[in-house]
């Protein structure tokens, strides 16, 4: 991303301001005869992602949608295009940042949590889900980055992707430091954004629905088909025959862990990609697989697996899909290097067991 620019200083000398870098200096108090005084003109954005989801689902499909079917259609390039938004309502000035704040989905970060948190520019910041699924702590976590950075003086804008009136505080402080903080609304600000918000905030735009439905995607879920209701039929005369014994037998760990790994593949294959290039940085399965790993190989062999059974499923996962991408995907980090996948994945594949 060509966002980011860095901090001119000038320099005053006996009380005469000379600008370095072609760039004229901000009249501020006098400290000394020599001292050093930086601009601040840069913004960061601030990006609610259960404000961005809901909200931004509703405007796109005309309903919410359940967050577990919903996943950007590309991280890369929805985050430039959140950027290209928030440069336009903040004057063309520089990004310092984006702060993207979201919540664990379980003890392991998402598939797309990960992506982002690998993105140039991008600072992931994590709260916690409740037992009915609520976010908990991110509200706090936009409050404390948004009115430190204003405190010191790191932003001269700030744009907010949200919605609750638990921010208004936030802006109010921001703004008690000279700071200029814009909105950005999924949709119609009146029917998501807190009323109070909008009052306080310095501007409102818009996002319009269709750039949401370019940057957002439904998940393909399996729908279980009802079981037809039998018509009552008449009784007729039950025939018994000697029941012989019916030999079954038990599936071995590795058969388990394979059945269900092939199963998890073949319903998400369009994330093959995306999972071999987040191997290639990490071997925590992420935890949208990981809890239908264990739960559905557990279930095959009727127990519940020990530790280090965990682990040596987690690790048949993560060698199962650097094979499948390595036979179907002949680039990975488009933009960032050509080496060919399965290349990469030879030099990877024995370098270290999953994470515990």
């Amino acid at each position: 991303m060509d966002f980011f620019c860095t901090r001119a200083y000038n320099l005053r000398v006996a009380g005469r301001a000379t600008t370095l870098f072609g760039r004229p200096a901000y009249q501020k108090p006098r400290k000394g005869l020599f001292y050093l005084e930086h601009t601040m003109d840069r913004f960061a954005v601030f990006v609610d992602a259960g404000y961005f989801f809901a909200a931004g689902s509703q405007a796109a499909f005309g309903a919410k949608v359940s967050r577990r079917e919903l996943t950007l259609r590309d991280h890369r390039a929805a985050i430039s295009d959140v950027v290209a938004k928030a440069k336009g309502v903040a004057d063309g000035q520089c990004l310092l940042r984006i702060y993207w704040y979201d919540a664990m989905p379980g003890p392991r970060r998402s598939l797309e949590q990960s992506q982002l948190s690998m993105l140039a520019g991008v600072k992931l910041r994590l709260g916690v889900l409740n037992s009915n699924g609520e976010q908990k702590g991110v509200d706090s976590l936009i409050v404390t980055d948004l009115v430190e950075l204003a405190r010191n003086g790191a932003i001269s804008d700030a744009v907010l992707i949200a919605g609750d009136e638990d921010l208004r505080i936030a802006v109010e402080l921001a703004q008690s430091f000279g700071v200029r903080v814009h909105l950005l609304a999924a949709g119609e600000a009146r029917n998501n954004v807190s009323a109070t918000l909008q009052m306080e905030a310095d501007s409102v735009t818009e996002l319009e629905p269709q750039w949401f439905a370019k940057i957002l995607e439904q998940n393909a879920t399996e729908r279980v088909p009802a079981s037809p209701v039998a018509a009552p039929a008449c009784k007729s005369p039950v025939v018994t025959e000697p029941a012989g014994p019916v030999a079954t037998e038990p599936l071995s760990f590795e058969q388990a862990g394979n059945l269900v790994i092939a199963e998890l593949l073949e319903s998400d294959a369009s994330q093959v990609e995306r999972l071999a290039i987040h191997f290639l940085s990490s071997t925590s399965v992420p935890s949208e697989f990981d809890g239908r790993l264990i739960a559905k190989t557990g279930k095959h062999l009727e127990r519940h697996l020990s530790g280090e059974e965990k682990r040596a499923v987690r690790g048949m996962f993560v060698t199962a899909v650097r094979a499948e991408a390595s036979k179907t995907l002949d680039f990975v980090r488009s933009g960032a290097d050509s080496t060919p996948v399965r290349s990469v994945f030879e030099r990877t594949a024995s370098a270290d067991s999953p994470s515990k």
